[in-house]
């Protein structure tokens, strides 16, 4: 009887300290999980220049927004020592874990909120910056500056002379960012839409590139998307383009000229086609140096299928749309109409 007793009471405290040791680790894994303790929905507070990780805990915890700094404070010491954060005003949703919040505030991602940004097709490198400076990611100082150092992938071509070696391949698309972001993960996510759209595009077409045949595709691609606007006539401007090429003319596309001035507007001026550049494409032979934008899916897809057409011209007809020929003369006849020429 007393046997039973003695195994009863041992268990019954073993069953005890078992519940008592969960206890603990599920109090420490809810304020490593959850380790901000407010009723608002988000929190904003300030670091100051050279503080450490620890001290932006104990400065919290002065604040009363901290569960339980001592195990925080543990759990910080052992997995990012004493990380020199960046300084800032930060705004933290209060489901932010312990990890995410150590790797932000090092990283300087001042909101753990993502930012919707809208990447139009045929925006430059330039045209992006400034979207994601506008929607507060990352100034466009700063990206422009990761673009000129980012280690550049394989099928992306090494040419010193163009203006930005990742022209082209920051595919447009809709995205979410953190404030703060890197401009070289902004980079490496668009990078990826871009090969993961590509891929898609070679298996519907059935058509593969290989070598250089990316790259071509994508400077024409690119001067699709900024010569014409209407998706069924994508098609037929590239075939103009291709024609044009392999008859050795000059592909005298504006849009080249404009890309070489690096300004945005409505008309190209007699004197705007005399810029000396390798993007202007009524001086230079064949293609520009390199894309001049950044093309979406039906603008690839037509460079890579363009339409079958003997046409070797085409001038806007001031609504949107284009009239397309293989006559210079009708080509003119319209041009002088349409444009008063």
């Amino acid at each position: 009887m007393k046997r039973d007793l003695k195994k009863s009471i041992f268990l019954l405290c073993s069953l005890a300290l078992i519940i008592l040791i969960g206890g603990i680790l599920y109090f420490c894994f809810q304020n490593i999980r959850y380790p901000l303790k407010f009723n608002e929905k988000e929190v904003s507070f300030h670091v100051k220049q050279r503080e450490s990780l620890g001290q932006v805990i104990d400065n919290l915890n002065a604040d009363k927004l901290i569960k339980s700094p001592l195990i925080l404070k543990w759990y910080a010491n052992k997995h990012f020592g004493n990380t020199e954060v960046k300084p800032g005003t930060y705004s933290f949703s209060k489901n932010i874990n312990l990890d995410n919040f150590a790797m932000y505030l090092e990283k300087g991602i001042t909101d753990d909120r993502p930012v919707k940004v809208i990447i139009p097709e045929g925006y430059d490198i330039e045209q992006i910056g400034n979207a994601l400076e506008k929607s507060g990611v990352i100034t466009s100082s700063d990206f422009i500056k990761s673009c000129k150092e980012y280690k550049l992938p394989n099928f992306i071509k090494k040419d010193s002379q163009r203006r930005y070696a990742l022209e082209g391949y920051l595919f447009p698309d809709t995205y979410n960012f953190l404030k703060g972001s890197s401009g070289e993960y902004i980079i490496q996510v668009m990078l990826n839409r871009f090969s993961q759209v590509m891929d898609e595009i070679q298996k519907n077409t059935g058509k593969q590139l290989k070598g250089q045949d990316m790259d071509r595709v994508i400077i024409m691609a690119s001067i699709v998307e900024k010569e014409v606007k209407k998706p069924e006539e994508r098609g037929k401007a590239a075939s103009v383009f291709y024609n044009r090429l392999n008859k050795n003319m000059k592909l005298q596309s504006c849009a080249t000229v404009l890309y070489a001035l690096g300004v945005h507007k409505d008309k190209v001026y007699y004197k705007d086609l005399q810029v000396s550049s390798p993007y202007n494409t009524y001086k230079v032979n064949g293609l520009p140096e390199g894309p001049i934008s950044n093309p979406g899916r039906g603008c690839i897809t037509a460079a890579v299928n363009p339409d079958k057409t003997n046409y070797l011209y085409f001038v806007s007809k001031n609504d949107g749309t284009h009239f397309f020929t293989d006559s210079n003369e009708k080509f003119l006849d319209v041009k002088k109409i349409t444009q008063g020429e």
